[in-house]
């Protein structure tokens, strides 16, 4: 939020009801990412294991 002058107001200074807002507005961010982040980490973990059964193959048929 910022005033007339461009300046950050500070969350102190935020009408109780916008706090409210701005707080949930906050967590629904932050669970959105999260949701983004675990499906992300499980798409890396799987091509982790692929490269990872890969590699294995290989060095077997080297032996």
């Amino acid at each position: 939020m910022k005033t007339e002058k461009g300046g950050l107001i500070a969350l102190s200074q935020i009408k109780k009801s916008d706090k409210n807002k701005l707080v949930a507005e906050l967590e629904k961010g932050y669970k959105e990412m999260a949701d983004i982040n675990l499906e992300l980490a499980q798409m890396c973990l799987e091509a982790d294991n692929e490269s990872l059964s890969l590699c294995e193959e290989k060095l077997t048929e080297c032996e």
